[in-house]
């Protein structure tokens, strides 16, 4: 709408082709938030995702289930629940979560399976060592689980605060992915990291408990497309025809 209105204004026989090509790359530079965004309902969650063990060991405790808007769990939770469709190399994952326990949650991506996977573990008092999560010391780490095997991708002692609120998000790109962690209670950024990964280029996301006492709450779960380089290309290729051949009449 607002490239029509700017070419309708234009006076044909003083069209200035610099102020037409900021034009576009202005328009160019907005258009990854015209990103198509998925939000799925805690319904949605509950009964299209595939509940399995959790991400780190292998245990089973309890089960997801929905709580109004929101997909908490019973018991002392360990346990995963994986997306019922897969994403690409361009992708991103946003969850609000609320913890009630100081053990350990996360998110999942590029999941293949529950041997085969990117994984973001956070502790308070206990860290996701690759294959158990009986570590003291909090903090999170990101592995990449290959055959069963892990490997560390990052470390950083930052914990949490219990009963505060916080968004994860991870943002694949061509050459791996972005994670970032922001305390929406309190407005702080706690982590924004690049890896450069490309063991796993699609699969399904999800998140992970290993036994956190009455779960965490989790909500807001938003999936979205991001256009790779190769398609802003060719809309800025067509953008600047279109204009081309407006601008000529």
């Amino acid at each position: 709408m607002t490239f029509q209105v700017l070419c309708e204004g234009v006076n044909n026989k003083d069209v200035n082709l610099n102020n037409s090509k900021i034009t576009i790359i202005a328009l160019l530079i907005l258009l990854p938030m015209t990103a198509g965004a998925t939000l799925i309902s805690s319904a949605d969650v509950i009964n299209d995702w595939t509940s399995g063990a959790n991400a780190i060991d292998g245990g089973t405790d309890g089960v997801w289930q929905q709580s109004g808007a929101t997909v908490v769990a019973t018991g002392n939770h360990q346990g995963s629940l994986i997306s019922d469709f897969s994403t690409g190399g361009n992708f991103s994952l946003s969850v609000d979560t609320r913890s009630r326990d100081n053990d350990l949650f996360g998110l999942l991506w590029g999941v293949q399976d529950l041997s085969n996977h990117y994984r973001l573990s956070w502790g308070l008092e206990r860290h996701d060592s690759g294959t158990t999560g009986w570590t003291s010391g909090g903090g999170f780490r990101i592995f990449k689980e290959v055959g069963g095997v892990t490997t560390q991708l990052f470390s950083s002692n930052s914990t949490y605060v219990m009963n505060q609120d916080y968004n994860l998000n991870v943002t694949g790109t061509g050459s791996g992915f972005d994670v970032m962690i922001t305390n929406t209670t309190t407005s702080a950024s706690i982590f924004n990291q690049s890896i450069t990964d490309t063991t796993f280029t699609s699969g399904k996301v999800g998140i992970h408990e290993w036994y956190q006492g009455n779960s965490n709450v989790w909500s807001n779960f938003d999936v979205t497309a991001v256009p790779g380089p190769s398609t802003l290309a060719i809309f800025g290729l067509g953008l600047m025809g279109f204009a081309s051949r407006r601008f000529k009449k």
